[in-house]
């Protein structure tokens, strides 16, 4: 391999990794220390350093070095895009996902989720079972039309192999919607059809959302085999409180802390079809905390939960925050002690 040549305590890669790793003489008890492979350097007195991996332990700390791990000299292409075209273009959306149920050969697809890593997609936690088709089975990825294959588009569907619902979800409730979903993905490609999007770890005072999903155009409409998008503005706490009171299944209101409210004035919003599915920003290039100079991605703030009928005039939807979530999200999709992985960029 190249060899790195770094100084003690600085940032490198690990080898046929996208693994950021530190620069150190010992790496932690669990990994290698004499691994050739990762050499990165050598310390003032001669003693070879090890590129080893970083553990992280404060929260949305390990979700910021994967999205630098994604998006670290691998630039995602993006078509260009007219922001008042409610049908989404091929690639707009690689780390969308379509959650579907039933058997291979007939899947319903009721939800919408993001892909997060190469075999994690965060959902809304009541899409994980329905009374008609039963419990989640698949997810497609790479998709732009559900029903079209002549599209510039590369599905492919993968079988769920866990379900990990929110340990407070109570399918009476509103509260805590929010799941994950393992798929049995073999190999971790990243290419423009596909890519994990980031997850918001901090609080951010833009107010610009975008949400996305093959959900109804209306509340009484028919779904859409073509993915839409629409663009949102984050509704104030106090009216958003106002128009979703205690009731049955929000005995408590809507709660600030897990919960953002979004809607348009003109009636765009979120419908049936759409749960799951991402509430997101594009984050332009910029620097990450480690330093690095990442390429554009976007980053997943909320979950599609559910609202007050949908597309008419100042309607607002109801997300479920992802900051709140994130020491959960992490320990299971990325746990302090992980079996490293490979990611292959097409």
């Amino acid at each position: 391999m190249p060899y790195q040549q770094h100084q003690e305590g600085d940032f490198c890669r690990r080898h046929n990794s996208s693994e950021i790793g530190e620069c150190v003489r010992i790496c932690n008890k669990n990994y290698n220390n004499s691994d050739n492979n990762n050499l990165c350097g050598f310390s003032p007195f001669n003693y070879s350093l090890v590129c080893c991996p970083l553990v992280w332990q404060e929260s949305g700390s390990r979700s910021e070095k994967k999205c630098v791990d994604y998006y670290l000299h691998y630039e995602a292409v993006y078509p260009n895009v007219d922001i008042n075209l409610a049908k989404a273009l091929p690639r707009e959306f690689p780390h969308m996902a379509a959650i579907g149920f039933g058997e291979k050969t007939n899947i319903s697809w009721l939800c919408g989720g993001s892909l997060i890593s190469f075999d994690f997609v965060l959902t809304a936690a009541h899409c994980i079972h329905t009374l008609d088709y039963g419990q989640v089975k698949w997810v497609r990825l790479g998709d732009l039309d559900l029903k079209n294959t002549t599209e510039d588009a590369d599905p492919r569907d993968f079988a769920v192999t866990r379900i990990y619902v929110h340990p407070k979800y109570k399918s009476a409730s509103h509260y805590h919607d929010i799941a994950l979903l393992k798929i049995n993905r073999s190999i971790s490609i990243i290419s423009q059809y596909f890519r994990p999007a980031c997850l918001q770890i901090e609080e951010r005072s833009g107010d610009h959302l975008q949400a996305i999903g093959w959900g109804k155009t209306d509340f009484f409409g028919d779904t859409s085999s073509h993915l839409l998008k629409v663009n949102l503005t984050t509704v104030p706490y106090k009216e958003c409180k106002q128009r979703f009171t205690s009731s049955r299944r929000l005995k408590e209101g809507i709660k600030d802390k897990e919960q953002i409210c979004a809607g348009d004035s003109e009636g765009g919003d979120t419908c049936p079809g759409d749960s799951g599915g991402p509430l997101h920003y594009k984050k332009q290039r910029s620097l990450s905390f480690l330093g690095y100079d990442i390429d554009e991605h976007f980053v997943v703030v909320g979950v599609t939960s559910f609202g007050k009928g949908c597309g008419v005039q100042n309607s607002i939807g109801v997300y479920t925050k992802v900051i709140p979530y994130l020491n959960w999200i992490e320990d299971i999709v990325w746990p302090t002690d992980p079996v490293e992985d490979t990611l292959i960029f097409d």
